[in-house]
């Protein structure tokens, strides 16, 4: 699960509500998919002004059918959400230690130094794929990049139909280029929301998933040890 923003045209008046932190109007699109780069929910409604953290609230509290997963099952999500119950995060880092997390970051730098960055490197090439496929949606539907002056309940109709026609090619099986190329830019967009939020304590029921994620990156750091 993540966000990306889908530039619109609003009336001026709109402006503000709409203009994100990289200084154009947007909505701030919340989107799961599969592993097969298929999107399974959208959530369309969240001017980009509004963070990560507070579209999956309103995701949450404004849609009765917003798919929650099993207890024993989680959500990939990244640094912008808060790790609780149904959603792990990465290890952030604090203000007196630095904990990798982007693939760019292995990339060009030494091997992970420690369980949490271990642990990052994993967690970060899974939910790559979010990635990927936020890249192959945009890259093929240019209208997302330069919306002509629709009203804006219909920008927000053809960013769910470009979704609907994303997973069409998808399931069909036609040859299509954009699917096989590789994204390996897609992760730049959230690499700056782990410094909003590096002292935010877990909530009380990210405690659960604390643990989780503790039991995970220990299992990795001893099984890369043997």
């Amino acid at each position: 699960m993540d966000g990306t923003h889908v530039c619109v045209k609003v009336k001026l008046e709109l402006q503000a509500m709409y203009w994100n932190r990289h200084d154009y109007a947007s909505i701030n699109v919340m989107a799961i998919c599969d592993m097969n780069m298929l999107f399974t929910y959208v959530w369309n409604g969240a001017p980009g002004s509004c963070h990560d953290t507070a579209v999956l609230s309103l995701a949450q509290n404004g849609d009765s059918e917003f798919p929650l997963p099993p207890t024993d099952k989680y959500y990939v999500v990244d640094s912008g959400y808060p790790n609780k119950q149904g959603f792990l995060a990465p290890y952030r880092s604090t203000r007196n230690r630095v904990v990798r997390y982007h693939m760019s970051q292995f990339y060009t730098g030494p091997p992970p130094r420690n369980k949490e960055e271990l642990f990052n490197r994993s967690h970060a090439s899974l939910r790559s794929i979010i990635e990927c496929t936020f890249g192959v949606w945009k890259k093929k539907w240019r209208i997302l990049t330069d919306f002509p002056r629709y009203d804006l309940d219909i920008q927000k109709r053809v960013i769910i139909a470009t979704m609907g026609l994303h997973n069409f090619i998808r399931v069909s099986n036609f040859t299509d280029a954009d699917f096989v190329e590789d994204f390996t830019e897609t992760q730049t967009e959230d690499q700056d929301n782990a410094s909003y939020e590096l002292d935010e304590a877990e909530n009380a029921d990210g405690q659960h998933m604390a643990n989780i994620r503790e039991t995970i990156a220990t299992m990795l750091w001893k099984n890369q040890s043997i």
